[in-house]
Order: structure tokens, then sequence, then C-alpha cells
């Protein structure tokens, strides 16, 4: 049987995935009417599209309730786990994750679910392990918010537990700080018998200690690139000595039209249609949460995470905003401090991707960091 997840474990040296496509607006809060419009059909179309032109994966954000504003963004979406089946069902090679938030979600019952998605996609699931800071969300669920530390020790409780029933251990009985189980058991296991890739986003000192010790790919945030070329090596570094290869994947928004001036001007009046209203609170929302930190993540959130058209384009993330020449040389430099892969969000991703395939891609192949054929042998 072929390796699980080949095309993320091997294949491209810089990999790549489209990020938020099944909440509405995706990673957007703009008031434009080019948001994203999250129909079913619309997430189908662009996966098939993704396997198409040789991405290694989908990543959808996990949410229950949207951002307010005028526009709610993600206040429509489709539930990550049962989206993944869909989408692996309809695709041939690309790998889908399932974003899951620890304290919504019981591990025995998410150990079900998500082996069902993965024998649907035959070894091409993949899960986001988010320990959880949306305290919105947490109140409709009647659910208290953990504080920082909890929710990483909860959170390695929960993939304890779900690795255990994988790996066919039960019935066994697990007696720890936030889950008591008696008799845990179940059936079948994962896809080929080795459980999923996993990806955390941990980014605070105890968060990025779990990535490190519990995930295959850490994702991290990014301000200057070249910023983060020591945290990648030493994330690696210590991934290694204990025993461990981690991936640093990271997230961007993607600006890409014929000329540079064309880019800038579509960005501008993005920004223009910024929904304050959402914006305000996602920074209010983060602001809370990093009060009582003092990491540099902390401090990011407290500040309202980075410049203004970056928290509109791409949730304060960095972006590649220009014609398919400066974009490249973007993701190229992403790629040269140390990040594995990168997962894009556009502000319309059928209209905007479908152009960044045709011009970019082929740059990145001419370049030696993307190769179709690699790519097809990684996955057959």
């Amino acid at each position: 049987m072929a390796q699980r997840n080949a095309i993320l474990v091997d294949g491209n040296p810089l990999k790549l995935g489209l990020f938020g496509a099944n909440c509405s607006s995706g990673r957007s809060y703009i008031t434009a009417p080019e948001r994203w419009v999250t129909s079913w059909e619309h997430n189908v179309q662009l996966a098939q599209l993704a396997d198409e032109v040789g991405l290694e994966c989908m990543v959808p954000i996990a949410r229950w309730k949207g951002y307010g504003g005028a526009t709610n963004p993600n206040g429509t979406s489709w539930e990550s786990i049962t989206w993944a089946c869909g989408l692996l069902a309809a695709t041939r090679r690309i790998n889908v994750f399932a974003t899951v938030h620890v304290p919504l979600n019981h591990p025995v019952v998410a150990a079900k679910q998500m082996v069902t998605a993965d024998h649907i996609g035959q070894g091409r699931f993949g899960i986001n392990v988010v320990c959880g800071w949306n305290e919105d969300e947490f109140q409709m669920f009647g659910v208290t918010k953990k504080e920082h530390e909890d929710r990483y020790e909860q959170g390695a409780e929960w993939w304890t537990i779900v690795r255990r029933i994988w790996a066919g251990e039960g019935p066994f009985d697990f007696l720890g700080q936030h889950y008591q189980l008696r008799g845990a058991e179940g059936s079948p296991g994962p896809y080929g018998g080795e459980a999923p890739i996993m990806m955390n986003a941990g980014s605070s000192p105890t968060g990025r200690a779990f990535a490190i010790r519990y995930s295959d790919m850490h994702f991290d945030g990014v301000r200057l690139p070249e910023d983060s070329v020591e945290r990648i090596a030493e994330t690696k570094r210590l991934a290694r000595e204990a025993g461990r290869a981690v991936q640093v994947w990271t997230p961007i928004g993607v600006v890409c039209r014929p000329s540079q001036g064309e880019a800038e001007e579509f960005t501008r009046y993005i920004v223009e249609h910024a929904d304050l209203g959402a914006v305000g609170h996602l920074a209010e929302m983060h602001r809370r949460d990093a009060r009582d930190r003092d990491d540099a993540e902390g401090l990011y959130r407290r500040e309202g995470g980075g410049p203004f058209e970056r928290r509109v384009l791409a949730r304060g993330n960095f972006c590649a905003i220009g014609d398919p020449d400066q974009v490249t040389a973007q993701l190229v430099r992403l790629h040269d401090v140390g990040f594995d892969g990168l997962v894009l969000n556009f502000v319309d991703y059928l209209a905007e991707f479908p152009y960044f395939a045709q011009e970019v891609l082929p740059r990145l192949e001419r370049l030696g960091l993307r190769d179709p054929t690699r790519s097809a042998a990684a996955s057959a």
C-alpha cells in the first residue's frame, strides 16, 4: 500500500494548499461584492481545480458563528469533518483536512468521524487540531474557555485518546485531568493502519511545544519572512532532538494580477471596502484572549494582528501582492527562510486561483520548487 498523505510527506520542496474556502468570505473581511460565496458547488469546483493543478491540500476553518459587522464574515460555514468527507469523495489525489476544536468535539466521537473521512479518502485525510480560543463560540455550546496553559493540556489528552483508539488499543480506561473514560475503543482504524497527518498552529511557547511534540505540520504566523529564520530552524531542531520531523507552514493572502499596478489597485479597493465592524470585533477577541500573555503571539494579538491591509485580506497574515513575477518572488522568499508549505487565500477563490495556477505555478516549477511529475509519483 502506498504511503499515506504521500504528497505532503514527500512531494514538492514548496508545498501549497488553499485555506478557508469552507466559510463565507474566506479569510477576507470586506463588504465588496467580490467576497467569497461558500456554496457547496463552489467548494467542490475549487477542490477539483486544486486537485487537477497539483496542490497538496485543502484546509478549512472551524467556525460556528460569524464575526458580525455588515457582512458577518464566516457566518455561513460548512462543518469541517463532513466537508472533508465530501471533498475527498470528489477528488483523486489532494489531501483534505478537518479543523477540530478540542473543547467542542469529544475525542471518542471525533476519532470515529475522522476515521470515516480517512477511509473515504484512502489515506488523504488530515487533521488540524485547535485547542481553542474563540469565547463567543464556546458560549454557544455552554463551554467555558480554559486558561491558555490548560488548553494544551486538554489537547494532549484529547490527541492521546484519539491515537489510542486508532491504534486498536481498546477497550481502555483513561483517567486524566480533562477526560475520564471507561472501556474506550473504536473500529475500524485509520486507512492503512497509520494515523492521519496532524497540524497545529500553536505559536505561544506552550502552543509551540505542543506542536513540536505532537504535530507533523506546524502552522506559524509571519510578519517579515526574514524574522522567521531562527524560529523555523529552532522548531525543526527541537523536533529532530525529540526524534520527530516537523514541517513548518504559514498562511498567506494572495492578490495576483497581470500588472503590479492592477494588484495594488485591487488591494486599495478591497481595503476601502473593509467590513470595519467585523475587523474590529475580531481584533477585540484577539486582544481579550491575549490580555494576560507576554509572549510574542500575545503582543501580536493585542496590537490587532499586523498592518490593516493584512487584517482585511488575510486575518493579519503575510500577503503576496503583485504581478506573477512579484508573487512568485514572495513565495520563494518564504521558502528561502525555511517554510515547507504555504496555505493560500484569495478574496474570490474561483475568480482568482485559476490565474495564479496558470501563471505562478509554472514559474515555481522553472525554479525547481514544484514538479507535477513528483506530485503524481508521490500520490501513486
